[in-house]
């Protein structure tokens, strides 16, 4: 008997159902995707990891979660709300929905936060905002002051006389920078993590869709249930990838044939 060649069929053909095997399991995955994607018609779903933006819940807040980070958009809040209305809070619920860091909802939230601002008839908001942000008191005042002298010496409208100001000193406008560099920074971060956040609940709601797929399919063909739950666990990780497994399983085949 060649056992050598024995050897061979045996390992072509193991390669083989590890392939198929692979993208089936990788099948499982992407179809567990296309049903979470389908579930997003439930906004709260679509809304995974929105609490990284604002936490709170209904209008005045974020979405209803579990836990509260406290990295978030609140400080800006006031001012989004001055400048875009008291349904603020569901424009940029709809933005982040669209289309998230990629859409338009990081330049509704730069453009929101500045129109706000030059909309606080005081300064104190615009120092709790600040503040909120991490920015000394002493700075958060000074750059609030820079924007009430800025406003003050905008153009005169037709028939308006603006009473003469004091210009903006130096670090005025130094504060007023580290205010904006602040802002900037807070919501790129934010953005950042709500991304992180969206990417992460949504993986995991999949492997829930999986798991659940995997134990009912394997109970009606009497296959014991921890293969199943192994199954349903590796299917959303290996979805991506199922594809470039298998064919690399075939390149492996197709070498040991050539032997």
């Amino acid at each position: 008997m060649d056992w050598m060649g024995v050897a061979t069929e045996a390992g072509t053909k193991l390669a083989e159902n590890l392939g198929t095997t692979a993208l089936a399991i990788g099948a499982l995955g992407t179809s567990a995707y296309g049903i979470v994607d389908g579930l997003k018609l439930c906004s709260w779903i679509d809304l995974a990891g929105f609490e990284r933006l604002f936490s709170g819940k209904g209008k005045a807040g974020g979405r209803r979660w579990l836990v509260k980070h406290p990295v978030n958009l609140n400080p800006l809040l006031p001012a989004l709300k001055a400048a875009y209305g008291a349904d603020a809070m569901e424009l940029l619920k709809s933005q982040y929905r669209s289309g998230r860091s990629k859409g338009d909802l990081p330049r509704t939230l730069r453009q929101g936060v500045r129109i706000g601002f030059g909309m606080f008839e005081h300064g104190k908001e615009v120092v709790t905002a600040a503040v909120g942000l991490g920015l000394a008191k002493d700075i958060a005042e000074s750059a609030a002051e820079a924007l009430k002298l800025g406003f003050e010496q905008r153009p005169p409208k037709e028939g308006e006389v603006i009473k003469e100001t004091t210009s903006i000193d130096d670090n005025q406008k130094a504060a007023l920078a580290r205010l904006e560099t602040a802002i900037d920074a807070r919501i790129d971060s934010a953005l950042s993590l709500a991304e992180v956040e969206y990417v992460g609940q949504t993986k995991g709601l999949a492997m829930l869709v999986s798991i659940g797929i995997a134990l009912f399919v394997g109970c009606l063909l009497g296959h014991k249930w921890p293969v199943s739950l192994v199954v349903g666990i590796v299917a959303v990780p290996l979805a991506p990838v199922a594809k470039d497994l298998a064919t690399a399983l075939q390149s492996a085949v197709k070498a040991m044939g050539g032997r």
